[in-house]
């Protein structure tokens, strides 16, 4: 065993035993992917992990500046990787790093009051923030564009002396203090799912990991690879203009509900005729004109680009933000083709491309269309979701029983998915399977009593059951709810109430 003085740098998943026990499957896949993301940027620092266990990573750097800059870069890459799923479901990482004399065990493990403090620090740092001693604070200081929140001394356990701490959260202002306490992150809830199958999905604005990535040092803009740059009209000789284009936006509005689903697809225009090959042209010594080669057949995605992890983490263009707004389909289509063009990204991304474009293409009235992405999207990354939606897409088209297969296969990924019962409720309500349709409206609402429209299908499903008063409590609770539920203030009409 040998001493010296390091750099420790601590991390685990806040809340990782609630995010385990709601689904392990996805939990462990996402966090051998982030697991993945961790060790790169480490390994750019010229650090190492020394240790894992369980959610918890242990790295050593040789500069307190590369360590906390690895930190940064791992919070802004993972928010960023978060914005695809629900907020109860973000896998958010608290890192703590300290200065300190520790011991170097045969086979690199290493021991001491540095490593202590350092997870200690770590168990004090906000979800998705950072949390610093003195040492490390002063060794960074004027050397990075980052403010730290001065937490003062701090009681850690089993640590005899106050260690002095200083905090990043980095989805606060430079200049919003941070109360160092060990939070986790809120009760699961149900996904913000739509109101039954009107499919819209409440993605945050993808500007926000835009402006993530200024608040990083756009460290980001730096690891993207030429190919990708060159697809988005940059080059790495380029400076980053970050005064140009709109501000990234620090509140998010949340989406309108699209109007009623309807069960007629527009008729799908025929396609244009493929151009003929131009026939050879005759030259001084006649020769066989040469066969017209097969048209080439498309490559599947993995085959087009090998995965490139670093473009997976950092497409965050327009093109991107674009894809997945919710609220101009068009614009939507046509940012989500061009980035399936994209080389360089992995399944998970194109996975959730497809997603985008099967949203954007129901919304337009192509129920069709719409399933094939969606087809696409859960053969690269079957999600809860996905099935939730390609459901909703078979109800528009009238097809009730493979919008209630979908639904199940939801359930089964994600049991308690609020949305996708109601969304199965009301279809078999239309389906005119009154009694199992009022089981899982019972059952959405159990999971979710915030949301208007789950006590409007349950009131529907009363009102054809002929439980009269039933129907009235739920119209009304859905009105005191949300006001503008209009199919609400029209059952009660029908009923005769005022």
């Amino acid at each position: 065993m040998k001493r010296k003085i390091a750099v420790i740098l601590a991390a685990d998943i806040a809340g990782y035993s609630r995010l385990i026990a709601e689904d392990e499957e996805e939990t462990l896949r996402r966090f051998e992917g982030y697991r993945t993301v961790f060790a790169e940027f480490v390994e750019r620092g010229a650090g190492r992990i020394f240790n894992t266990a369980g959610d918890a990573i242990l790295a050593e750097f040789q500069s307190a500046v590369e360590a906390v800059r690895c930190a940064v870069d791992v919070q802004e890459s993972l928010k960023a990787r978060n914005l695809a799923y629900a907020p109860s479901r973000h896998m958010n990482f608290r890192i703590g790093i300290t200065i300190g004399d520790v011991v170097e065990r045969e086979g690199g493990d290493l021991l001491g009051d540095g490593v202590n403090i350092a997870a200690r620090l770590e168990s004090i740092a906000p979800p998705g923030g950072i949390c610093v001693s003195r040492s490390v604070h002063e060794a960074v200081s004027g050397k990075m564009g980052l403010r730290f929140a001065d937490a003062g001394p701090q009681a850690l356990k089993n640590i005899p002396e106050r260690v002095h701490a200083y905090t990043l959260a980095l989805d606060d202002g430079p200049d919003t203090p941070v109360a160092v306490t060990k939070v986790d992150p809120p009760a699961p809830s149900a996904s913000a799912r739509p109101p039954r199958p009107k499919g819209q999905s409440n993605w945050l604005s993808i500007v926000l990991a835009l402006s993530a990535l200024v608040l990083a040092g756009v460290y980001a803009y730096e690891y993207l690879p030429n190919s990708v740059l060159e697809k988005i009209g940059l080059a790495k000789e380029q400076p980053l203009d970050l005064d140009s284009g709109p501000a990234p936006t620090a509140e998010i509005t949340p989406e309108p509900v699209s109007p009623p689903p309807t069960a007629n697809p527009p008729a799908k225009t025929e396609p244009a005729p493929e151009p003929q090959p131009e026939p050879a042209r005759k030259t001084e010594t006649p020769e066989p004109a040469p066969q017209p080669e097969p048209a080439p057949q498309p490559e599947p995605k993995s085959a087009r680009t090998p995965p490139n992890p670093l473009a997976s983490r950092y497409v965050l263009t327009r093109q991107w933000k674009d894809c997945q707004n919710t609220e101009k389909p068009d614009e939507a289509e046509k940012a989500c083709n061009d980035l399936l063009e994209t080389g360089g990204l992995v399944d998970e991304d194109y996975a959730t491309i497809h997603y985008a474009l099967g949203r954007a293409l129901r919304d337009k009235g192509d129920p069709d269309q719409a399933i094939e992405h969606y087809d696409e999207s859960i053969k690269l990354n079957p999600t809860p979701d996905a099935y939730n939606h390609r459901g909703v897409a078979y109800y528009d088209k009238g097809n009730f029983q493979s919008a209630i297969n979908d639904y199940t296969e939801a359930l089964r990924l994600a049991p308690s998915m609020a949305d996708a019962i109601n969304n199965r409720a009301w279809t078999r309500y239309k389906a005119g399977d009154l009694t199992t349709a009022l089981q899982d409206a019972n059952r959405a609402i159990e999971l979710d009593a915030n949301k208007a429209y789950m006590f409007d299908t349950r009131g529907h499903i009363h009102e054809a059951r002929g439980s009269r008063n039933a129907a009235i409590s739920d119209y009304r609770k859905a009105l005191a709810l949300d006001g503008s539920t209009d199919s609400s203030a029209e059952g009660l009409r029908r009923l005769g109430v005022n």
